[in-house]
């Protein structure tokens, strides 16, 4: 039967197969922010970072053993440690946020990444920007007001969201810097690996020995977080990123969806308006980009939680 539906999915264009993995892979997004939410509520959000690292790079090890050791060399080293630590900031930030904020307004929040790695390239990659993209940026924090509604209350969820975005973007530049000396095998390994120390320090004070259903939840975890990204680039190698950036927007439905089914949740109007001028934002963002380059930051599709 496997075998059945896996040969109808190979004779599908290769485009409609790109489609079909951007939206699994958005849903399994959402499936990981829901599972960090289920998981806080008997574990510090720190302590499933930290697990959720090690269970990452577990995970990792056969590619490891497949491609050699050699695939792990490391040529810019302080780079390649400045990139954990910021990562670090980025994961706990947002795990932590995750854990306290609605579903549909912490994805929607997520949408900012482009906007912010926008602004850090210009400031240290002295990237030209014109009027239309600073416009787009403009509106696009305007956006991420709507949805936070500081005029009722400016919680501390939708703030830790909003630091994480900021922080996992310049992780993103850095990124874009390696991928001129240092193999993806090699940052993608040392990039789970360097955040085992920091996120095991941080959980310290709050850890709590994890039972097999908690552990379970851990990898439950990895295991959607790693099947994103698995999802993401296999659709990113098969079509263009300008014809799949708005499926990875259906992000918010199925986030909406998990919120309302797991946690009763019932996004406001003001989600809604924030996130479609967040979405109209960096989509724009994002076309000017195409425009300019044709190796844009693919990864600012998924924040790598």
């Amino acid at each position: 039967m496997i075998n059945i539906i896996l040969k109808s999915i190979n004779n599908l264009p290769l485009s409609v197969i790109a489609i079909l993995f951007m939206i699994v892979s958005g849903m399994f997004a959402a499936s990981m922010h829901c599972l960090i939410r289920v998981a806080a509520l008997e574990s510090h959000p720190f302590q499933i970072a930290f697990f959720r690292t090690l269970f990452v790079l577990i995970i990792f090890l056969p590619v490891v053993m497949k491609d050699g050791l050699t695939s792990l060399k490391v040529v810019d080293k302080k780079l390649q440690f400045l990139r954990a630590i910021v990562g670090s900031g980025a994961m706990c930030c947002m795990f932590y946020g995750i854990s306290i904020t609605e579903l549909s307004k912490a994805t929607a929040l997520m949408f900012t990444v482009p906007i912010f790695s926008t602004i850090l390239a210009i400031l240290f990659l002295k990237e030209q920007v014109g009027i239309r993209r600073w416009t787009a940026m403009i509106i696009g924090f305007i956006g991420a007001i709507i949805v936070i509604r500081p005029d009722i209350q400016l919680g501390l969820g939708p703030l830790l969201i909003l630091c994480g975005s900021f922080i996992w973007s310049m992780s993103l530049l850095i990124a874009k810097k390696l991928t001129t000396t240092e193999s993806n095998a090699s940052m993608t390994f040392w990039q789970a690996a360097g955040l085992i120390p920091a996120t095991f320090i941080v959980a310290i004070p709050f850890w709590s020995t994890p039972n097999l259903e908690q552990l379970f939840l851990y990898l439950l975890v990895a295991i959607t977080g790693t099947m994103t990204h698995y999802c993401l680039n296999a659709a990113l190698a098969k079509a263009d990123i300008s014809s799949l950036l708005p499926l990875d927007y259906l992000r918010l439905i199925w986030s909406v969806s998990l919120g309302f089914i797991f946690f009763n949740e019932v996004p406001l109007i003001t989600i809604w308006i924030g996130s479609a001028i967040i979405i109209l934002s960096t989509s724009y963002i994002a076309y000017r980009q195409l425009k300019k380059s044709k190796q844009p930051l693919t990864n600012q599709l998924n924040p790598n939680l």
